[in-house]
């Protein structure tokens, strides 16, 4: 049986402040599973911690007190450079504002993470790859294009092939479709799922829109599993 991508365990997070001041607690959260190659969808309103969730998983952010284990690493017991390394190497993540590189094209946005990461296409032809996501997200007919030519909805399309790139075991997705139509989400979310179907990566997908819990096999609120 594989072990959970996502473990934690009497999380408290709070960002240090001065040693004059309390910092008030951001995160307290008892217990949280996510399976291998599950999908699940994490919502709740403004200000509830999810983005500072996210980065605790990331290991962009560093927990004092309590367990969280990522792809079977244990965050407080390794240092951040292993961190990085981690999430270069293993997490694909889709940001909310798509972070894309303006003097690059499609195709040099989408392999940025193996060049980066070399581990992380080790085994691949990434460029065959990047080719067919381009082609299963609809991009063929911009393939030239610059990016900062390119609609909302088809720069997200290079935000989803950029982190599905290199076979991820674990895909973030940080309010992906807040900045599309309705049409554009739908297409999007179909999209996104269709890829999950074929890898069965763990898809952890985080919004504020109830809407899209359709789209999960499970729904969790954050509002319910922090308890501050």
């Amino acid at each position: 049986m594989n072990s959970p991508s996502i473990l934690i365990k009497n999380l408290t997070f709070s960002y240090q402040k001065s040693v004059a001041k309390i910092a008030p607690v951001v995160l307290n959260i008892e217990d949280f599973q996510v399976d291998y190659g599950e999908k699940v969808f994490l919502y709740g309103p403004s200000g509830y911690g999810k983005s500072t969730f996210l980065n605790i998983l990331a290991g962009v952010l560093e927990t004092k007190i309590g367990s969280v284990n990522v792809l079977n690493n244990e965050l407080s017991k390794i240092s951040q450079a292993q961190r990085d390394h981690l999430r270069g190497e293993n997490i694909g993540y889709i940001f909310q504002i798509f972070n894309l590189i303006p003097y690059l094209n499609i195709k040099e946005n989408i392999i940025l993470p193996c060049l980066i990461n070399k581990k992380r296409g080790l085994g691949i032809n990434i460029y065959e790859q990047a080719d067919q996501l381009i082609e299963t997200l609809g991009l063929t007919d911009h393939i030239h294009k610059n990016v900062t030519d390119l609609s909302i909805g088809q720069q997200q399309r290079v935000a989803a092939a950029r982190a599905l790139i290199g076979n991820p075991k674990m895909i973030i997705a940080d309010e992906p479709t807040s900045s599309l139509d309705e049409n554009n989400t739908i297409e999007f979310m179909n999209l996104l799922l269709s890829e999950w179907e074929k890898r069965k990566f763990t898809l952890l997908f985080v919004s504020h829109d109830i809407r899209l819990k359709n789209y999960f096999n499970r729904a969790v609120s954050l509002s319910e599993i922090n308890k501050i």
